[in-house]
């Protein structure tokens, strides 16, 4: 049985993490602002980097064919639409798990993907098709002529699937967008990449690349927008819209006026971006990042104190309690916080942000309860005996010996620790938040330069994490030449 200084720290470990969960949105439901209301808004989710399906304009607005029609099927079933941008390798799951009503992101109906959703009638016809480099240094001119040889598809297309299953003498290589695939097969590092035949000829055009298109069509596919199961009305709400889009020549004049005969990549400035605007969103992302980054340290340096310390003395009542935290600390160090930041959200069924912060937090606070621990066993335990000698309590000795030669102590490791979190803040694009990586990919969609954005977020988070280090340094420096360094 547990004594009752056992049970008080149970307690309070408990309540900590309650008041936490409470703040970051936890309980209840409410607190993520899911009301009656949002019943009337119509969520879609795309990807934004899939021109000229989806992607960002001139003034950094969403547009594309499929956001024309998300925003009329909106309208025709009578709710306000509300688009949220997401990755493609995660759309589906996101479906399932809540997050938003339908995908309209030209996603291709496959029986794989009826096993877990419906789909609703097809509102445009797809077809894979091959490209290569105009040079064309393997001498590739079908499909059948690809074994043993690169090529790309971007990771969770249905192309994938098709090339594993039928194709698999050939080297797949499976990235996560097509100006990556792009900027490889300029390169010559790949032999070609399927894609959508009309997108892919798009795409070549915009991007100004040297690719050509050879052999005939791998095959066609039906293009429809996946609800959950459970959501048959709004199906046949979608389907109405479809229908009624179809009789009067709307969705006839939405793919005119992306595809239309006449058109061409260049004959717009639409999607184009002005520096401006390429700023702003670098900007406004970066300022996300370090938004989430922020409250992420916080929460990971408020639970790493206390857990620190049960982990240095696991003695006495505090003995239940740390069986806890060492395991909990262990599993969070051992498995990946990619893994971590999807369960939570879409297993717990929170807001991205929310999600993210406390991921993040919870993640650094495994690695800075470490740090915390070690700090505290690096204090001589003479330290705690003079202060005994000198009167002091017990929470006199640790706030006033024993917690400061341990905080200085632990100063270089926690600064890395925040360094690590700020750059694994680049992993929270994954579930549709608009931090600097997702709007760079956003921006590389269109203007096709990966390595340019890249390297400019790179220095954004160089900027931030270099006098970081540098003032770790410093602390560092100054407390060894106080005298500091052997207490």
């Amino acid at each position: 049985m547990l004594n009752r200084k056992a049970l008080l720290h149970c307690r309070f470990l408990g309540g900590l993490i309650f008041t936490i969960a409470c703040i970051l949105g936890i309980f209840p439901s409410a607190v993520r602002g899911e009301d009656a209301a949002s019943n009337r808004t119509l969520q879609t989710a795309l990807t934004g980097k899939f021109p000229p399906f989806s992607y960002y304009d001139s003034n950094g607005d969403l547009t594309g064919f499929d956001v024309d029609v998300s925003r009329e099927i909106a309208r025709r079933v009578g709710r306000s639409c509300e688009i949220v941008a997401t990755e493609w390798d995660g759309i589906l799951a996101g479906l399932l798990a809540g997050k938003y009503d339908a995908i309209i992101g030209s996603m291709a109906v496959t029986s794989e993907r009826k096993k877990q959703v419906l789909f609703s009638q097809p509102y445009y016809l797809s077809g894979a098709q091959l490209f290569v480099h105009r040079d064309n240094p393997s001498k590739i001119y079908s499909i059948d002529e690809c074994a043993d040889k690169r090529i790309a598809v971007v990771l969770g297309e249905t192309y994938q699937h098709f090339l594993e299953n039928n194709y698999p003498d050939i080297e797949l290589v499976t990235l996560k967008s097509g100006a990556e695939i792009f900027e490889m097969l300029s390169q010559k590092r790949l032999d070609g990449f399927v894609t959508d035949r009309l997108v892919g000829s798009w795409q070549v055009k915009q991007a100004n690349r040297d690719f050509v298109a050879v052999g005939p069509m791998l095959y066609q596919e039906q293009i429809a927008i996946p609800v959950k199961k459970e959501d048959a009305a709004l199906l046949a709400s979608i389907n109405t819209a479809l229908k009624q889009m179809e009789k009067d020549g709307t969705l006839k004049s939405i793919h005119d006026q992306y595809f239309g005969i006449s058109k061409t990549a260049n004959d717009s400035n639409s999607i184009k971006m002005t520096t401006s605007v390429v700023a702003r969103k670098l900007i406004k992302g970066f300022g996300v990042t370090l938004g989430v980054a922020v409250g992420a340290i916080l929460l990971g340096l408020t639970l790493a104190i206390p857990c620190g310390l049960i982990l240095a003395y696991p003695t006495g009542g505090w003995r239940v309690v740390y069986y806890f935290v060492r395991t909990m600390v262990d599993f969070i160090r051992g498995t990946p916080v990619l893994i971590q930041l999807l369960f939570v959200w879409m297993g717990l069924g929170l807001i991205p942000v929310t999600a993210a912060i406390l991921t993040l937090g919870i993640n650094a606070m495994a690695y800075m309860a470490e740090v915390v621990r070690s700090g505290l066993l690096g204090v001589d335990p003479g330290q705690a005996r003079s202060a005994r000698a000198l009167g002091l309590n017990r929470f006199q000795q640790f706030r006033h010996v024993i917690w400061p030669q341990a905080f200085r102590i632990a100063i270089p490791p926690l600064m890395n620790s925040i360094v690590a979190l700020i750059k694994d803040t680049a992993l929270i694009a994954v579930i549709s938040i608009p931090e600097v990586i997702r709007e760079a990919q956003s921006i590389i969609s269109v203007t096709f330069e990966p390595a340019k954005y890249y390297l400019i977020v790179a220095g954004m988070f160089f900027a931030v994490t270099f006098p970081l280090m540098k003032i770790a340094g410093y602390i560092e420096k100054q407390i060894k030449a106080k005298g500091f360094v052997h207490d």
